[in-house]
């Protein structure tokens, strides 16, 4: 009933709920698991606060006693308190850093990003696994052509650009991912280097020395024949996102074209390395 209720208030115009599980003093209640939400607005009148009790009372969304009440609350500088916990990421021989904290290192690829709603920073078990993949393949290699599909934000292409790929393509259906993308790309002075764009993959033309894709299991398998079909003989896939129990399933969707040379996990994460 947590989620009903919450679609209520959403439609009332909060921002968010967040459930929280408390523990009722009555016994006779105990076993019935009541929940306590807790709902963000940017502002409720009087007015509003009650038609909105109104409407939960009428769905009997409230429990027997329950008397809904508002608190407003102080930003205690979040974006500030976030920014401070934001430490530069060493990542095998890159170093992630945001811009507000560009540090040299020596011996060290620097990567700056600037978190926005693209997924991709570093700090995530696939991503982190996928630049210790793209590193190790790329490694005494000369490689052409690099695709980078679902790029967020831009952060794998970035740094295939750094270990010297001449041409990286990426790929995402996400506007607001490929904004963040190109601003990651002009941070890092490589404006003119990804060609970032909108296509779908079914578009996407030519064959690939090196194709990532950090995105989820399920997608993955529904791509694979697109992705096998783009990557050169002697290329490498790598591909993330995956949890440890799917990754059986995304290894079976690749083969036989492509075979196995390396699985890297990292938490409940899984990145797979296949070479054609």
């Amino acid at each position: 009933m947590a989620d009903d209720a919450a679609g209520i208030i959403v439609a009332h115009g909060a921002l968010g709920c967040e459930v929280r599980k408390i523990a009722s003093p009555r016994p006779a209640v105990r076993k019935k698991k009541l929940v306590r939400l807790h709902a963000y607005f940017e502002r409720i009148r009087p007015a509003a606060f009650e038609r909105l009790d109104a409407a939960l009372r009428a769905a009997g969304m409230l429990a027997n006693g329950a008397n809904p009440t508002v608190r407003q609350l102080e930003d205690p500088g979040w974006a500030t308190m976030w920014r401070a916990r934001f430490e530069p990421l060493p990542v095998g021989r890159f170093l992630i850093v945001p811009p507000w904290r560009r540090v040299a290192a020596r011996d060290r690829l620097s990567i700056v990003i600037r978190p926005g709603r693209a997924f991709g920073t570093g700090h995530h078990p696939s991503t982190f696994a996928t630049l210790n993949l793209i590193e190790e393949w790329c490694l005494d290699r000369l490689i052409g052509r690099a695709l980078d599909v679902g790029t967020g934000s831009g952060i794998l292409a970035i740094a295939m650009r750094k270990l010297g790929i001449a041409q990286v393509v990426a790929i995402d259906v996400d506007a607001t991912a490929l904004e963040n993308a190109r601003e990651n790309a002009d941070l890092n002075h490589l404006a003119r280097g990804i060609r970032f764009s909108a296509a779908p993959l079914a578009s996407i033309r030519g064959r690939f020395d090196l194709i990532t894709a950090n995105i989820l299991s399920s997608v993955l398998i529904d791509m694979a024949p697109r992705l096998k079909a783009h990557l050169r003989p002697g290329g490498a896939l790598i591909l993330a996102g995956i949890l440890k129990r799917e990754a059986a399933s995304v290894v079976d969707a690749y083969r036989p074209e492509l075979r196995l040379v390396r699985t890297r996990i990292d938490k409940a994460w899984a990145a797979l390395m296949l070479e054609r």
